[in-house]
């Protein structure tokens, strides 16, 4: 209700509801930043954990990269999916 009276947006996200300025999400951005340089052409990697990120698991998915879920699964966009911030941790250091 408070939403629709004030022009702001409704944005669940992971145990909470949050009310935004209407605009660009996560995915928006994403591709934004993937149009400039050094990102052009690059391959994206998004890792998130909350409904918020889906729209960036979408835009890496369309721009050839894909998206990581951390935590449990759960109907996503994003291709794979890692137990918790200590396997990316894992995760990230094995790629180095």
């Amino acid at each position: 209700e408070i939403a629709e009276t004030s022009g702001l947006a409704l944005q669940p996200g992971h145990m909470v509801v949050e009310l935004r300025t209407p605009g660009a999400d996560k995915g928006q951005a994403l591709a934004g930043f993937m149009a400039e340089p050094p990102f052009t052409g690059a391959r994206p990697v998004f890792v998130g954990d909350d409904l918020t990120d889906e729209p960036a698991f979408a835009a890496a998915d369309l721009a050839g990269g894909h998206g990581i879920l951390v935590g449990p699964e759960r109907n996503t966009a994003a291709r794979f999916r890692l137990d918790d911030v200590n396997a990316v941790l894992d995760w990230l250091e094995a790629a180095l």
